[in-house]
């Protein structure tokens, strides 16, 4: 998108979506390139899942919200879990559009990524290496199903409000016939 002037749309959060893309790039790259500089299993997992972390606690608390306006969690209660999510209410904030397509295009394929990694893991017969694997699908994971479902919410609650105004609309026009 570009204004009538012809400049570039600038990132709303700069700083958000770099740290959403370096958490996430330097996890894989680590990962890859682990083997390089020690040979300890254990100094590599430790490395790569502090990384992992970081993106997750980044991605759910941070970027969400600043991003595209969304945030979810899970309440686990007597009853069993409860999702709960939280969106922006129309006209809050606009959503950047660089914003919005550096949060959605990392959240869905950097867990793909993970995946091709395990399945090579498998391949090579580094079933070590694919615990990291595991640990980072669970972790992008849980993030990619929490903002589908929110986003999903959010959707539905707009779909909800323009009803609401379109019926609210006829009535007041049928009210004045």
């Amino acid at each position: 998108m570009q204004p009538a002037d012809g400049q570039q749309v600038a990132y709303g959060h700069p700083w958000v979506a770099s740290f959403t893309v370096f958490f996430k790039v330097a996890a894989v790259v680590v990962y890859i390139i682990c083997g390089l500089f020690s040979s300890s299993f254990v100094t590599n997992y430790v490395i790569v899942v502090v990384l992992l972390m970081l993106d997750f606690w980044t991605t759910k608390n941070v970027a969400g919200r600043l991003l595209v306006g969304l945030r979810w969690w899970n309440e686990v209660t007597d009853e069993g879990s409860n999702w709960r999510f939280e969106t922006l209410e129309e006209g809050q904030r606009a959503i950047n559009s660089k914003d919005s397509a550096c949060f959605w295009w990392t959240l869905y394929v950097v867990p793909l990524i993970w995946l091709a990694l395990g399945i090579i893991a498998v391949v090579r017969l580094k079933i070590d290496y694919l615990l990291v694997v595991v640990v980072a699908v669970v972790l992008s994971g849980a993030n990619v199903v929490g903002y589908t479902k929110c986003s999903k919410q959010a959707s539905a609650q707009l779909r909800s409000y323009a009803t609401q105004a379109v019926t609210s609309g006829l009535t007041a026009a049928i009210a004045r016939v």
